[in-house]
């Protein structure tokens, strides 16, 4: 199987995590923290690894109030790379629908409260607990979520949900979000296309040892869903994972595991990934 990777001198852009700028361009981390003291933890391993995996280059400008344009730029001439044209570099994404004043909400009941800043401080990772806790809310009624930062990437997550988000910060590396679920019914999804017969190869493999399908979870609960599964699978073992877009935020890091991996999109809106985790001894195959 052959390994498939974005291209390791593409400019860096707004859209791209943080880990992934830091992994693969390290210079790069003295930019940020000289860019603004909301990096400056970065430099902690334990949080860097927790705080960079969610969050864009674009929200983390936002985050440090820096202008996204220029960030991005400062960060392709650490690295060495052509800057991309403000064409080439997306916004990493805004609160879609959160009201401009956080008072706005405050009235709402609170069904649930959860603080993470422990969790970052343990060096864990808190989305999943995010969006447990966000599902026991029921509609009318809010998430009151405590933070190190603005959690800029939950806005579009939980908005797709049908939340809407108002911030406030209450001190230095302390932010309270509350989250109001409006009712709406989450984003509809087109219907998924009948899956196709098992190919000649195959491909539709029936030793794969776990099958996962993540096509209806809200970025970047994908990710993090086929990385538990991945972690829980056997050395030896093949996961197959079904999706409706390539994870291109994760195939740097079955490489970093070693693992094969292979995406076929055996129809519009459908795509498997097949990864094989190497088995003690076993040499990757890149």
């Amino acid at each position: 199987m052959g390994a498939v990777t974005e291209g390791w001198q593409t400019p860096i852009l707004a859209s791209w995590k943080i880990s992934d700028v830091l992994k693969r361009h390290p210079e790069t981390l003295d930019v940020l923290v000289a860019a603004s003291p909301e990096f400056a933890r970065l430099r902690n391993p334990v949080l860097r690894r927790v705080q960079s995996r969610l969050v864009t280059v674009g929200q983390a400008a936002a985050i440090a109030g820096l202008d996204q344009a220029d960030l991005v730029r400062r960060l392709n001439v650490a690295a060495g790379l052509a800057a991309p044209d403000a064409a080439g570099a997306p916004a990493g994404g805004g609160p879609p629908g959160a009201p401009a004043d956080p008072a706005a909400l405050d009235g709402a009941p609170v069904a649930a409260e959860l603080d993470v800043r422990p969790y970052h401080e343990r060096g864990e990772e808190p989305f999943s607990a995010i969006m447990a806790a966000a599902r026991r809310v029921p509609p009318g009624e809010a998430l009151l979520l405590r933070n190190t930062f603005e959690p800029l990437p939950l806005y579009d997550a939980l908005g797709r949900l049908g939340f809407v988000a108002a911030s406030r910060q209450l001190g230095p590396y302390d932010w309270e979000t509350r989250f109001l679920n409006t009712g709406r019914p989450p984003r509809a999804r087109a219907p998924r296309p009948p899956a196709p017969p098992p190919a000649a190869d195959g491909w539709v493999a029936p030793d794969a040892t776990v099958t996962i399908d993540v096509s209806e979870l809200v970025p970047p609960e994908p990710l993090v869903k086929i990385l538990e599964a991945l972690e829980a699978l056997p050395a030896g073992g093949t996961l197959l994972v079904h999706h409706v877009r390539r994870p291109l935020h994760l195939y740097p890091r079955l490489d970093d595991l070693g693992c094969r991996h292979e995406t076929r999109e055996p129809a519009p809106g459908r795509v498997e990934v097949l990864i094989h985790k190497p088995a003690a001894g076993e040499e990757a195959t890149a």
